[in-house]
């Protein structure tokens, strides 16, 4: 699974984010809440939050919907 993840994320992510971090990333830019991210990887609400906050700070990016746009466009650093 994490080859595909690295797949879809795009180079720049996988070389900046740890594997539990794009394992995250991918299902955060999939739309899924933090809630139903702990849920699927068994950690906690706060865990994720703390993750995602880091997440942000390393790809530069404001929010959920930048991590959204990353994906789809394939980039690593946030262009809004």
């Amino acid at each position: 699974m994490l080859g595909s993840i690295e797949m879809t994320l795009g180079d720049e992510w996988s070389k900046v984010l740890s594997p539990r971090e794009r394992e995250i990333a991918l299902l955060v830019a999939e739309g899924l809440s933090n809630k139903e991210v702990a849920r699927q990887l068994g950690l906690s609400d706060g865990t994720v939050k703390i993750c995602l906050h880091t997440i942000f700070q390393k790809l530069g990016a404001r929010n959920r919907y930048s991590l959204i746009v990353q994906k789809h466009l394939g980039t690593g650093t946030s262009t809004g």
